[in-house]
């Protein structure tokens, strides 16, 4: 196997496992989700605890949609009438004429809180008074909360710092009330309440937004009603009045015909009346001045029969005006609204339903129109059914107008062959027969326009809605809003993206090395050795008898030369990293005195002239050192100094910092100390300045026989990972192998040490040694303790 495939015997083969990755990335942060979802929790906690609940009340209603007889008619002669429009009636229910009248038959407009700990609560039911404006439509809104204080005893409030009496009209800043006493325990209303006064329109608008009103199915019609509001009692109320309000009007538009033919009938009845008085009153002044008694038969039949034909043509004549009227509405109307003229005496049923069609459709486009732009499809669309029913109707009003004038004419002519007859009767006789026939034309046409009142009086108290409630309304008797369980697993699942967001952002988007993956994925240089980070502040830390974690990866890596050819002349190896704090030379020492321990002799050389921390963290003096010798002002064997403590360790130490400390390397007297160290010393290990600084790594590169670049967890960026992977690639160093230093626990508070969850391929060496158990114990005594003093940084930095 070479050098650069090298495999290390303690690494371990993983297969690739999503649920094993996401395990292994968040379960050491378990406290972070503890604490952000314990926080997201209890924010929602707080949330519901001081929201307002709002309750939701349902009712159900149908639209009636009959079928008439004539229907099939009309379908026969392609004239669609037009039906009940789901869609339009859910729009009318949920206009803002509909929701005024609404609010000012339940005086919604002022609206009384009471105070609460958050905010005020809204008193629908258990306020002692309540304000009826007088003039709803000149209501000036107050734009916030208005303080009025309620005094049982005299029965009066104290609103704005003026006294207003009860049950009577008073004049207020905001317009004309009455304020009316309701009947409640006093001694539980009496303090402080907070009035809310809005105008109508304003009112209105924002409960339509309140209102949902939708059809069972795409068929039915059948509409579900729901209203939500933070009273349940006043949600129940909206929706039983405005079905009641949308009941009311519909009457009134079906109505509206039948209060025209009234009003007709009631002239014209007024009129006959009139003229059959004067009959009644010329027909006793004539008998009394002739002295006549009675007719004779032949004078009774010829009256008979001339009475009968007046009286047709009476009812002709009416059903003409009729006629004509209808005509003016149909010409005239421009798919517009409006009334609808007397239909009495009209006794063409096709006509009488074309005409109620006609009426219905521009009724309900006038209601359309209230709620939807005139180019909208279903105001298109009703337009153009009032155009498809007019010519029609024309055309049948033409036609039932020349029927009417030919049966005139026909009856006509028989009255005028009876009234040449009674021209041959004596004077008298034929003169009275003549006021009788009067009398008889002016009573027939008042039995008929008393009989027609009846009838269309009948009509107007019978009619009916096209809707019938099926479901009152009924509130759920629970809040619909905020709903717990949503808003607790809304909060649930912030809180955890929130821990997510933590980790990733702690571990994965950063710009430092934090996983082996990383480097493993980066560059193709092996790595040879992870290295946990030590907090002690022990130098070297490989002692004999020393049994911690990090000695036990130092010795494993000691092991690892032997696969890398360090033995008898190849016996030099240069330590260098990326940046300045990588951990480079406390893994020189701490794999020098590794060495030494084996009865080896080894030496230091504390080669980075620039900024030398070698011999500082092994306290010694730095002087003279290496740069002396090279400047031929020292002998090298007066610059090698012992290390305490560790047998067959020795140091040479940087010496005087040099200005030029790169040619001073290169003057030649380096190659002889390097020859003169190799053959003295048993190991050579070179402390070298940070490649990715300067170039002295290089030039040392030519004596060294294995090359361990040190990359530090959470410190090295990893953008120098590609020039590792460059330097490797293009064999600029000897041997290139990595080191991956420094690694920490993860998790919060030194949770997760255990090697399964750790940053590199498992750290955790215990060999059976109780190293594991150590570590735990060290993580729970730097967890509670509760020591003033500030924990001491780490010489591995160095």
């Amino acid at each position: 196997m070479s050098n650069n495939t090298f495999q290390n015997p303690f690494e371990k083969e993983e297969d690739s496992n999503a649920l094993a990755d996401l395990i292994h990335l968040y379960l050491p942060f378990w406290p972070v989700f503890v604490l952000t979802v314990s926080i997201s929790i209890f924010t929602a906690f707080m949330y519901i605890r001081y929201q307002t609940p709002i309750y939701q009340a349902n009712a159900t209603l149908i639209l009636k949609d009959e079928e008439s007889g004539t229907e099939t008619i009309l379908k026969a002669l392609d004239v669609s009438a037009p039906k009940k429009n789901v869609k339009n009636e859910i729009e009318i229910l949920k206009s803002q004429k509909l929701m005024g009248q609404v609010v000012q038959e339940l005086g919604l407009y002022a609206q009384i809180y009471v105070p609460g700990r958050i905010h005020h609560l809204l008193a629908y039911s258990n306020c002692p008074v309540s304000f009826i404006a007088l003039e709803p439509e000149n209501i000036k809104g107050s734009g916030g909360f208005i303080t009025f204080i309620y005094n049982p005893v005299d029965k009066s409030i104290l609103f704005e710092g003026k006294k207003y009496p009860l049950e009577v009209p008073v004049n207020t800043p905001y317009g004309k009330f009455r304020i009316n006493y309701n009947h409640l325990n006093d001694s539980k209303v009496t303090g402080q309440y907070f009035l809310l006064l809005q105008r109508v329109t304003s009112m209105a608008k924002g409960m339509v937004n309140n209102l949902t009103i939708n059809a069972a199915s795409n068929q039915s019609t059948i509409l579900n009603l729901s209203y939500t509001d933070p009273s349940p009692k006043r949600a129940e109320d909206i929706l039983n009045t405005l079905i009641k309000t949308y009941n009311k009007d519909a009457i009134n538009e079906k109505n509206a015909m039948s209060k025209n033919t009234l009003d007709f009938i009631e002239e014209r009845l007024a009129k006959v009346t009139l003229e059959l008085s004067n009959i009644e009153g010329e027909k006793v002044d004539y008998m009394t001045q002739s002295g006549i008694v009675d007719l004779s038969s032949e004078g009774s039949a010829y009256l008979s029969s001339v009475t009968n034909s007046d009286q047709q043509l009476s009812e002709i004549r009416i059903q003409i005006d009729v006629l004509n009227q209808i005509e003016s509405y149909v010409i005239s109307k421009n798919d517009g609204s409006g009334t609808l003229p007397a239909t009495m005496g009209i006794t063409d049923p096709l006509l009488s339903q074309v005409l109620s069609k006609l009426y219905e459709a521009e009724l309900q486009l006038n209601r359309l129109r209230k709620t939807n732009a005139e180019n909208s499809p279903s105001v298109i669309a009703l337009k153009g059914q009032i155009a498809q029913l007019k010519p029609g109707l024309l055309e049948n009003l033409r036609n039932y107008r020349q029927n009417l004038l030919s049966r005139q004419s026909k009856v006509q002519n028989e009255s005028n062959k009876y009234s040449s007859r009674l021209l041959k009767m004596p004077k008298q006789e034929r003169d009275l027969l003549d006021i009788n026939r009067n009398q008889n034309i002016k009573s027939s046409i008042y039995t008929f326009l008393l009989q027609k009142r009846e009838e269309t009086a009948l009509t107007y108290a019978s009619a009916i809605a096209d809707s019938r409630l099926i479901n009152d309304a009924e509130s759920l008797g629970f809040p619909v809003s905020p709903v717990k369980t949503s808003i607790y697993f809304i909060a649930l699942v912030v809180g955890f993206l929130a821990a997510v967001l933590f980790v990733l952002l702690r571990e994965k988007y950063n710009s430092f090395v934090v996983f082996r993956t990383e480097i493993e994925k980066a560059t193709r240089a092996t790595i040879l050795a992870e290295i946990l980070h030590d907090e002690s502040k022990e130098m070297p830390i490989i002692t004999d008898g020393n049994r911690s974690s990090i000695a036990e990866q130092f010795r494993s890596l000691r092991t690892s030369l032997t696969y890398l050819g360090i033995k008898d002349d190849k016996n030099t190896l240069l330590f260098t990293s990326s940046i300045s704090g990588d951990g480079k030379s406390f893994i020189a020492i701490n794999m020098g005195a590794s060495l030494a321990l084996t009865n080896k002799k080894v030496v230091l050389l504390e080669l980075d002239l620039r900024k030398p921390k070698l011999s500082n963290m092994l306290d010694i003096k730095n002087e003279p050192g290496i740069s002396n010798y090279l400047a031929g002002i020292a002998q090298l064997d007066k610059i090698i100094v012992p290390v305490k403590n560790v047998q067959n360790l020795f140091v040479i130490p940087s010496g005087t910092i040099p200005p030029n400390p790169t040619e001073l390397m290169l003057n030649g007297k380096l190659d002889t100390m390097m020859e003169e160290l190799k053959k003295e010393f048993d190991y050579v290990i070179i402390d070298s300045p940070p490649i990715g600084l300067v170039t002295d790594a290089r030039i040392l590169n030519k004596y060294s026989d294995l090359c361990l670049y040190v990359i530090r967890h959470k410190h090295t960026p990893k953008k120098y990972l590609k020039f590792v992977n460059q330097l490797f690639q293009n064999k600029e160093f000897n041997n290139l192998n990595i080191i991956f230093n420094g690694l920490k626990s993860r998790g919060i508070f030194g949770i997760g040490k255990s090697p399964t969850y750790g940053y590199g391929n498992g750290y955790g060496y215990g060999y059976g040694y109780g190293v594991d158990q150590e570590i735990s114990k060290k993580s729970s005594k730097k967890f509670f303790s509760k020591s003033k003093k500030p924990v001491q940084k780490s010489e591995q930095k160095l």
